[in-house]
Parts: C-alpha cells; structure tokens; sequence
C-alpha cells in the first residue's frame, strides 16, 4: 500500500507492505525512480539466483529514505507530509516493513521487546546536519 502526499496526489510518501503479501517470485515494491528500491522474494526449495556481481555505478541521492522492519513485536508509526502535518498512523507487526521515500516519520514501540531493522541510504557523513525535529 503507497502513502500519497495530501499536497501533491501524485507524490508517493512510503509504501507498507505486509509480511503475508509476500508472493512467488519478484515483487518491486519501490517505485523505480527511489534511491532505495525494495522487492519481495519467495522461492522454493533448489530455486537459485545465479551467482553475479554489481557493477560500479555513480548515484547521486538527494534526501535520506529510510526503512524498518518488524522482527519481533509491534511499532506504531506515524507519517508526516512534506508540509510536516500528519496524515498517517499504522501499526507494523512481525515481518512487515515500511519505506520512507519523504516526507518525516515518528515511531513508538507498542510492544516489549520488540526488535526491528533500520536501514538508510548512506554515506553516513557525521558532521552533516541531516534531520530536524517537528
């Protein structure tokens, strides 16, 4: 499910998809055009991907997307336009995920122990002032 921007219909926020949608083969979920591009993959037992390497590339990124996924527990998150109000509030339970193409994001874990992955487009540089607070 694609999260549009209230002030550009046509600007895709994030994306949630659920961990039971994960279908046979190759599904993009990442619009082609984002920095991150995420798919989901199922296989069978001695389905293989042949073995190859990734050529060097230059990428320019402008912005920091992020992802999250839910290993264990439970994380409410909440989405902010690119005018920084909120639009969005949904639950992410075990082995879903959320993409953050734009727009800003807070999460509150629901759930104790809850563990989960964060991953971002890099480099990280340390002395970059890169996130403000709403």
């Amino acid at each position: 499910m694609y999260i549009y921007s209230n002030n550009n219909k046509k600007k895709i926020l994030g994306a949630v998809y659920r961990y039971k949608n994960i279908s046979n083969k190759r599904k993009n979920i990442s619009p082609i055009d984002e920095y991150l591009q995420v798919s989901s993959q199922k296989y069978k037992k001695n389905d293989s991907i042949k073995p190859h390497v990734h050529l060097k590339n230059k990428r320019t990124t402008l912005s920091t997307q992020e992802i999250w996924l839910v290993l264990k527990g439970r994380l409410s998150i909440k989405i902010f336009d690119t005018d920084k109000t909120k639009i969005k509030n949904f639950i992410l339970n075990k082995g879903d995920i959320y993409i953050l193409f734009s727009g800003g994001h807070s999460l509150e874990v629901l759930s104790n122990s809850t563990e989960f992955y964060e991953i971002k487009n890099g480099p990280y540089k340390k002395k970059v002032k890169d996130i403000e607070y709403l």
